[in-house]
């Protein structure tokens, strides 16, 4: 079309001469054309040699276009030409150079005729915005301590805008995975002053963290860390509390001796069959359905003189959780709780110490530095010295010895930013021996004096424990703790009887038993982002039972009974998840126990068709070393579920199976030091339990109060039950006196706290229901013809109150009052006599725990006296006394029974039984005990 319109513009008439004029015409553009395009080429093809490194982007364009007669043409603010690049070409192309100079940046070149144009490419410049927004780094470290540098356990590492972030683990340890940026952080703990730091997250980094104690420790509090408060809003497990140290010093105590023991029974879902009882009972459960751990070592009995104070000296820990609903998978064992107590790690910067002075105890703890910031110790002991006052009450008691003490122990290496070792230790004994007189009577026959040799007998019992715990740091990810674990509770009875002459030697008794743990486990966690954490490991147990060991001398001959030793290993690995959401947060356990009862051992076997009796033994089955007696295993998943109404209230819900493979063997009210444990074997299957939890947690407006209910359902497979008058006591075939049974215990727990303010405490109240029933296929064995009964802790409502109230920085008053259902009990209902002087007697008793015990009620008051110490001292001290059980009540802790004798004109002479109370406190106890700090 142009052509055509270009040739009529010409105006030639002749058309031959316009056919020579058009090919002449043609023929030169064309020739042209060509010398265009080879000019072109030529162009085009001309090679550069560029020799550069660190030399700005303008030196070597400058170099290109003297190479060349290329012209470079750019926007200033899309390439910066002092940028520094490396190049090294050799007569090469000058597109290939370009290409290779700004390969991997977003410059990108276009040649056309003269020039090479040079812009930003913005496709791939969007996509790598794109990119650098969704890149993300973790940041971690420990929180401490900034004066003893102790590691900080459940410290908050928080997002200050975004209201998101992490706790610290057990070892102070933390981690964050979140999007490159610029944040504030506030990290923060109870009782110390919360800090907040700008960081500039654009690689992974790691950031330890020091606080400082505030100035009133557990009265300072950050309006927004709920952390500082009681609150359950945040917490994702149902029925966990986690407990400090300062807490339990508040709290009045016998004889003025912090108590951990005394400080869980005021948690809602706990109690006890009675003041002064070992142990304590956790919705429904028997007190060996609880796992106490101290540093990871499991502890066998949780009390000293009987149950009257707490085996665990409160000053040597630092941090205390109580797992009573929602119970994690790296947990197992046991079958209702879990109380995970951490030692102090020793301070690692300066040598402190504190104690106590009481009427009865004295206790110190010391730590301090071996090595400024890399080695520490703790060293805490504690000990009667009542019995030290003996001589002074007579004749009587001045031989007799009663104490306790205690010893903690802790050895903590900070290797490196990697690796710490802990090494701690614990062992702690009670002593009981009771010694008589001599007493010299006249003999009629020989008329001559006899004397009676002096008896004596002996009680002890210990617990002892050691932990070796290895933490490292794989990466700012993946965290690692591998403990190996000692652990052993003994226990003795001895009684001597010397002989009244040479010829006669006397007698002697003496018995020991043992349970010991060696544990293997490691553990670790994961963190894979903000709002997902994993754990997971594998925990293994050997257990050693020796259930007696019996030497017997009578007259100079020596007889020994050895009971065999039982032996059991389980092993269980097991894996969690917590995974957050906006408004729901998960916590999804699975673990699998596999537990073998082994040899050497020898077991008896019973005739087919009959109950397991003495009198139906038909013989024993022999196991060698290492061979299998039984074997069993299960599932136990793990589930625990959170919705977020809002920032103050909060849905829960939460499944629990757990598997337990040890039993307490004691059919008294309470139990005692010297209860047998036993392994699941052939005739004793482990325990199955499975809980089903909910609960509504909900803080005020101003966070000065914190809410919570909490609902659950247990059921019991394969518990232990006991026939009528069993005897336990040193039994080889402990098995004919137990029967198989199955149960269920439900309950509802309120509890409120106020945690500011001059006035500070907690109210709880608990209902609940326990029951058991006895399902032998003998009909004739089943405990109330087989139907179910209330279980011996089974006490349907418990108040609990205690309250702190800070008159002036020197005084301060804490009270505890308590009022709980009397627990169920099985009377005597008459009484036979038989024999030539009726000086035999038979029984008779009502259905087993068919009646109930009076309720109990108590309240202890306390004052805290602080003077007010130097500034340039470093001695603080502060007096503490009050009173427990201020109104004296007598709280029934057994019944016993005595008979009278009454006189009938008919019948003569009969005897009347007589139901009577024991109480172990039935008068106020005041108490003093100076406490002290450096």
């Amino acid at each position: 079309m142009k052509n055509k319109q270009f040739i009529t513009q010409l105006g030639l008439k002749n058309v031959s001469k316009k056919h020579s004029f058009l090919m002449k015409l043609t023929l030169s553009i064309f020739l042209f054309c060509c010398l265009q395009i080879a000019a072109t080429n030529t162009f085009s093809q001309k090679n550069v040699t560029l020799n550069y490194e660190n030399t700005t982007l303008e030196a070597i364009l400058n170099q290109i276009e003297k190479q060349t007669n290329y012209n470079f043409v750019f926007n200033n603010d899309e390439v910066n030409i002092q940028q520094k690049f490396n190049i090294n070409v050799v007569n090469k192309n000058v597109n290939k150079a370009i290409e290779l100079l700004f390969k991997n940046t977003l410059i990108k070149h276009q040649i056309k005729n003269e020039l090479i144009i040079l812009s930003k490419d913005k496709e791939t410049y969007q996509k790598n915005i794109l990119k650098n927004q969704q890149l993300k780094y973790t940041i971690s470290g420990t929180v401490k301590d900034a004066t003893t540098g102790e590691t900080l356990l459940g410290a908050n590492v928080v997002i200050k805008d975004a209201l998101k972030g992490t706790i610290t683990n057990e070892y102070g340890f933390y981690s964050m995975t979140i999007l490159k940026g610029i944040y504030v952080l506030e990290i923060s703990y109870v009782g110390y002053k919360s800090k907040e730091i700008k960081i500039n997250l654009n690689s992974n980094i790691k950031k330890n963290f020091e606080l400082t104690l505030s100035e009133n420790a557990l009265e300072e509090v950050v309006v927004n860390s709920t952390n500082k408060s009681q609150s359950q809003v945040k917490t994702i497990l149902t029925g966990v509390s986690s407990i400090k140290t300062a807490e339990i010093k508040k709290l009045p105590a016998f004889f003025g001796e912090p108590d951990i023991t005394r400080v869980i029974l005021t948690q809602p879902g706990v109690s006890s069959v009675g003041e002064g009882a070992s142990g304590f009972n956790v919705r429904g459960g028997n007190i060996d359905q609880n796992l106490l751990l101290l540093d990871e070592a499991p502890l066998y009995n949780s009390s000293h003189l009987w149950g009257l104070f707490s085996a665990i000296n409160a000053d040597a820990l630092k941090d205390l959780k109580f797992y009573k609903g929602g119970i994690p998978a790296r947990f197992g064992g046991r079958a209702s709780s879990v109380l995970d107590m951490r030692q102090k790690e020793g301070s690692s910067k300066v040598f402190k110490g504190e104690g106590g002075l009481g009427l009865l105890f004295s206790r110190l703890t010391l730590e301090g530095p071996i090595k400024k910031d890399k080695l520490s110790f703790l060293v805490s002991g504690r000990r009667t010295y009542f019995d030290l006052f003996f001589p002074l009450a007579g004749d009587d008691l001045k031989n007799q010895k009663m104490y306790f003490y205690d010893l903690n122990t802790k050895l903590s290496w900070n290797i490196n930013d990697n690796n710490k070792l802990y090494l701690s230790g614990y062992f702690g004994k009670d002593v009981m021996r009771f010694k008589g007189e001599e007493e010299t009577e006249f003999d009629e026959e020989t008329q001559t004096e006899k004397t009676e040799p002096a008896g004596k007998i002996d009680f002890s019992w210990n617990n002892a424990t050691t932990s070796l715990r290895w933490n490292h740091v794989f990466s700012n990810k993946l965290f690692m703790n591998l403990s190996t674990i000692y652990s052993s509770y003994k226990y003795s009875l001895a009684a001597e009887n010397d002989g009244p002459s040479q010829t006669d030697s006397g007698s002697s008794f003496e018995w020991t038993s043992s349970v010991e743990n060696y544990i293997f486990k490691p553990d670790f966690t994961y963190y894979l982002n903000l709002d997902t954490k994993m754990r997971f490991g594998i925990n293994g147990t050997y257990y050693r039972f020796t259930p007696a060991k019996i030497t017997n001398n009578e007259e100079g001959v020596k007889s020994v009974l050895d009971l065999s030793v039982e032996k059991g290993l389980e092993i269980a690995p097991y894996y969690e998840i917590e995974k957050k959401w906006d408004k729901l947060s998960v916590n999804l356990g699975a673990r699998y126990s596999f537990f073998r009862n082994i040899g050497a051992y020898e077991v008896a076997t019973y005739a087919s068709g009959l109950p397991k009796t003495p009198s139906t033994i038909t013989g024993q089955v022999k196991y060698k070393s290492g061979e299998t007696i039984a074997k069993y295993g299960g599932f136990e998943p793990r589930l625990s579920l959170k919705y977020d109404v809002d920032d103050r209230k909060s849905l829960k819900i939460g499944y629990n199976k757990m598997y337990q493979y040890i039993h307490l063997m004691s059919n008294s009210s309470a139990a005692l030091p010297f209860d047998v444990w036993k392994l699941s074997g052939k005739y004793v299957k482990p325990l199955e339990v499975n809980q089903y939890s909910f609960g509504f947690a909900f803080d005020s407006k101003n966070r000065n109060y914190n809410f919570s209910v909490e609902g659950y359902y247990k059921d019991f497979k394969n518990l232990v039950e006991y026939v009528n008058n069993a005897d336990l006591f040193i039994n080889k075939n402990i098995e004919t006196q137990l029967l198989p049974a199955k149960g269920y215990a439900y309950g509802t727990e309120f509890s409120v706290h106020k945690t500011k303010g001059k006035l500070t405490g907690n109210l709880n109240y608990t209902y609940s229901v326990s029951k058991r029933k006895t399902v032998s296929e003998f009909s004739s064995e089943n405990i109330n013809n087989g139907e179910y009964f209330s279980s011996n802790y089974d006490k349907p409502h418990i108040f609990n109150a205690t309250a702190n109230y800070k008159f002036s920085d020197k005084w301060t008053m804490g009270t505890f009052f308590t009022f709980q259902s009397g627990r169920p009990t099985t009377l005597i209902t008459g009484r036979g006599t038989y024999g030539e002087n009726e000086n035999q007697s038979i029984f008779t008793y009502s259905d087993r725990n068919a009646y109930r015990m009076k309720n109990t009620h108590r309240l202890d008051v306390s004052l805290t006296y602080t003077p007010e110490s130097s500034l340039y001292s470093k001695w603080k001290g502060s007096w503490s006394f009050g009173v427990y059980n201020i109104y004296g009540r007598k709280n029934a802790f057994s019944n016993y029974y005595t008979f009278s004798n009454n006189e009938n004109q008919n019948v003569g002479i009969s005897k009347t039984l007589n139901k009577k109370q024991f109480s172990l406190f039935g008068a106020p106890i005041p108490f003093i005990t100076y406490n002290f700090k450096f």
